[in-house]
């Protein structure tokens, strides 16, 4: 068994719910470590948990947790915490100890003698932390970092369109780091969902749900829309790639509002394709009433990929999928026509379009 002292940063800064955001990471981290979690504890400002080894790792994904360290947890008196610290020391590396003033000088010279090495408080090999709470201390020599941001679950639903590409992967991961549950809905190209399952959408939603604590992944079929324009015009065919990425919202749209999102995610990151100038992105936002959230709007490509690169998932990105969008034009219209594109809508019966799709979508529960 490890105890493990847990702390988070930005739940402190808040006022009179704090308890609402400490009691959401306490639930998500039972949910994280599950049976080998043996006790938690939340205490002032920090939480205790007991559990096996193995927990170190599945901590390192808890959205909300600035570090946790495994510690030694010994009686407030020097003479225990000299004892519990002389273990951590390491032989032949320079110390600093970390604690209240007094206890910093007194267990410094103690570690100094009796280990026979130097301190160095400006670049020291080792630290030792020294945590006072009441009767108790809690020792430890390491911080491991955790995520940081705020629990998963304090900050509503939302509902993000998965490609299977860098961008999307990564707004996923940024709204779940703000604290929102998310979920997932994916435009596939077969008539059913099996392959879907089989392919690496899966295995990214599957990557993603220990950051994400995903519930719901909802699959629908493109083919519907792309037999609703195989009768474009060539000179409409520029404007098919913004017809169906509004598609994609309403589509998204529908499900939010009959299962309870409040808003959808996308990967968009400005000009970084044709797609995604500053009016296509305004006539896909025009096309529904939901916000719709781009937490990579500023991010170039290189900033993404070293997120999910971060995360463990580039390499199952990188694997090869029939996606939606490599179906449609490949010189698509830099500046949408509003007016044009409404024609085309009503010409191939969006709205019914819409329907099919999202009557027919596919639930899996994660």
């Amino acid at each position: 068994m490890t105890d493990i002292l847990v702390r988070y940063a930005e739940i402190g800064l808040k006022g009179k719910n704090r308890a609402v955001f400490e009691d959401q990471l306490v639930k998500n981290i039972r949910l994280a470590l599950g049976a080998n979690l043996i006790q938690i504890i939340k205490q002032h400002k920090q939480i205790l948990v007991s559990a096996g080894k193995e927990a170190l790792e599945s901590l390192k994904n808890v959205f909300g947790i600035a570090w946790f360290a495994p510690v030694a947890i010994v009686k407030n008196d020097q003479s225990e915490i000299a004892a519990a610290a002389l273990k951590l020391v390491e032989p032949k590396k320079t110390f600093a100890v970390r604690a209240h003033h007094d206890l910093e000088i007194s267990l410094g010279d103690v570690i100094r003698t009796k280990k026979k090495i130097k301190v160095d408080l400006d670049n020291p090999g080792q630290t030792i932390y020294v945590i006072e709470a009441g009767e108790k201390a809690y020792v430890h020599n390491q911080k491991i970092p955790g995520p940081g941001g705020l629990p998963v679950g304090t900050s509503g639903r939302v509902l993000c369109l998965l490609s299977g590409g860098f961008d999307s992967v990564a707004a996923a991961y940024l709204l779940a780091k703000r604290g929102a549950q998310v979920d997932f809905l994916h435009f596939h190209v077969f008539t059913d969902a099996q392959p879907v399952l089989k392919s690496k959408v899966k295995t990214i939603v599957d990557g993603l749900r220990p950051w994400t604590l995903s519930k719901k992944l909802y699959l629908t079929s493109y083919l519907p829309f792309q037999m609703a324009v195989l009768s474009l015009s060539d000179r409409d065919t520029k404007h098919e790639l913004v017809v169906y990425r509004r598609l994609m919202v309403r589509a998204g749209e529908v499900l939010a509002e009959k299962y309870h999102y409040q808003a959808l995610v996308l990967g968009d990151s400005l000009g970084q394709v044709a797609s995604q100038t500053m009016e296509n992105i305004a006539a896909v936002d025009n096309a529904v009433d939901l916000p719709i959230f781009r937490p990579l709007l500023g991010n170039d490509k290189n900033e993404t990929i070293n997120l999910v690169r971060k995360i463990g998932l580039e390499a199952v990105v990188n694997q090869p999928y029939k996606d939606c969008c490599s179906l449609i034009s490949i010189h698509p219209a830099t500046q949408a026509d509003l007016a044009k594109i409404a024609k085309i809508e009503a010409g191939i019966k969006i709205d019914e379009v819409i329907k099919e799709m999202t009557d027919h979508v596919q639930i899996i529960n994660l």
